[in-house]
């Protein structure tokens, strides 16, 4: 129950913690952040497209936001948008497709080193090969020469049995 109670006192009390939503200065422009919701506030800082901030609450013609730094200050809400402004989606997807062409230059020269050195091992391989193929054809015919050795050897046991 005191849980329940503390989450709902955390929503009250401080909603843009709970509900924080993050706001953009919309299109190509600057937009002053001012201490009071109206036209003459002190203007605190100045956004500019692209710029990042926290929805705290909305009254009127204005936004109360939060700034990066912490500080508090208001914003017309027409010149405001929840969405990334264009350009900034654009740079963060040049980012990503520029970082995955880096993952794929170095996944592709690691494969081409692998690749090598299978071929140097096809090449190691492919030598070995001709040598037994070699060595065994030179084994298949000194296998058939001491065959026929042995058949004379055999005939000449025969001939000499034969003639005693």
């Amino acid at each position: 129950m005191r849980s329940v109670i503390a989450l709902l006192s955390v929503m009250v009390f401080f909603p843009g913690v709970v509900f924080a939503k993050s706001l953009y200065v919309s299109g190509y422009r600057e937009v002053d952040v001012r201490t009071t919701p109206d036209s003459e506030g002190a203007v605190m800082v100045t956004l500019k497209t692209g710029d990042e901030v926290t929805l705290v609450n909305s009254t009127g013609e204005y936004h109360l936001v939060s700034l990066p730094g912490g500080s508090r200050g208001y914003v017309q809400k027409t010149a405001m948008t929840d969405q990334e402004p264009a350009e900034v989606r654009l740079q963060k997807l040049n980012q990503k497709t520029q970082q995955q062409i880096k993952e794929l230059q170095t996944k592709t020269e690691e494969q081409e080193r692998q690749l090598a050195a299978l071929r140097q091992d096809r090449g190691q391989l492919d030598t070995a090969r001709k040598q037994a193929e070699t060595k065994a054809g030179e084994q298949a015919k000194r296998a058939t020469e001491l065959e026929a050795q042995q058949d004379a050897i055999v005939r000449d046991f025969y001939i000499q049995w034969f003639l005693a």
